[in-house]
């Protein structure tokens, strides 16, 4: 008799057990998500970039551009949606230019919070900086946002007198799923040098969304956290790839950036916060420092402690004065030669 109440009241602790880390897993995910739309709201400085445009209005200079051809557009309609938008330094000196590549999950783009107020801040820097709206959502296609990236970066380059900027040593700086943009132009196989474009000096990479496809390798101890980030990956991969025939594994294999990793890729900053729920460190920026290890990419990696989501220039966080050393950086290693 003891033998099958002592194993009936085993089962009975593991279902009561499970159940429970079900429900904590799952509040702490809530928690975690909520706490990520406020500290957003404070760390991302909407204001500064919304006050930056006012006066770059107010004087004149601020300029957005479309990037395509009206005889482009009329080949893909959707190419009609991509923008460029100028934020010109005071000093009038011609610097590097940087362009800023903001996330959305290739589903829509976080501009205001991760695009405007970055350039401004560089712009306190000296530096002249540009916001790239590429392709996202419905009109988002198999590596349109790659294509849209090199044809800014060459639209730059044809107006580099106009903006005054060179294009030597320049920088990409991405967010999220702009990081996972930002982080494949990088790359021979999809980047820089499949659209003949001059390469970057240095990539700036803000919790980036490297491991598309490949993170269910890297254990999750909270389940719903798995779940959540299954749901982002494949939303993105239907977005970027839609249902028809380049949904396939070669393509979504594409957006791994940690794959494409060769040993002239462009020196990388990158940062992540230790509570990321949406892209977690250990199954995208971690991967993607071991392949610049192998590699032996000179890169700086800053991972911060409690830190969420989507913060942008990470005001009144522990990650804020990450864009100081990210200069820092790319002024050192964009002119070196590799």
């Amino acid at each position: 008799m003891t033998e099958p109440f002592t194993t009936a009241l085993l089962l009975e602790f593991i279902r009561d057990a499970f159940q429970a880390y079900l429900v904590l897993t799952f509040l702490y995910l809530v928690f975690s998500i909520i706490r990520m739309y406020v500290v957003e709201h404070f760390a991302c400085g909407r204001n500064l970039g919304k006050d930056r445009i006012t006066v770059l209005k107010e004087q004149g200079r601020f300029r957005q551009y479309p990037i395509y051809s009206m005889e482009e557009i009329r080949e893909r309609k959707k190419r009609g949606a991509v923008r460029l938008s100028v934020f010109p330094n005071d000093s009038g000196e011609r610097t590097k230019a940087i362009i800023i590549c903001p996330g959305g999950g290739y589903a829509h783009l976080c501009t205001e919070d991760e695009g405007y107020p970055l350039a401004a801040k560089l712009n306190t820097m000296g530096y002249t900086a540009f916001v790239l709206e590429y392709r996202a959502g419905l009109n988002c296609s198999a590596h349109a946002p790659m294509h849209d990236l090199a044809q800014a970066v060459r639209f730059i380059e044809a107006h580099r007198d106009e903006f005054n900027v060179t294009l030597d040593g320049y920088a990409v700086m991405g967010f999220s799923a702009g990081g996972n943009l930002a982080g494949m132009f990088g790359t021979h196989a999809y980047g820089y040098d499949r659209y003949a474009a001059p390469k970057p000096g240095c990539l700036i990479l803000g919790y980036p969304w490297t491991n598309v496809n490949h993170w269910l390798k890297h254990p999750y101890w909270n389940i719903w956290v798995g779940l959540f980030g299954m749901w982002l990956s494949e939303r993105g991969n239907l977005f970027m790839f839609g249902f028809g025939p380049h949904f396939k594994r070669k393509n979504r294999d594409s957006l791994c950036v940690q794959n494409w990793v060769t040993n002239d890729y462009p020196a990388t900053y990158m940062f992540s916060g230790g509570n990321d729920v949406l892209v977690p460190s250990g199954a995208h920026t971690d991967v993607l420092e071991q392949a610049f290890k192998e590699h032996h990419i000179p890169y700086s990696y800053e991972k911060f402690f409690a830190t969420p989501h989507g913060i942008g220039l990470g005001l009144k966080t522990p990650a804020e004065g990450w864009v100081e050393r990210a200069v820092a950086f790319w002024e050192e290693h964009s002119m070196e030669e590799r």
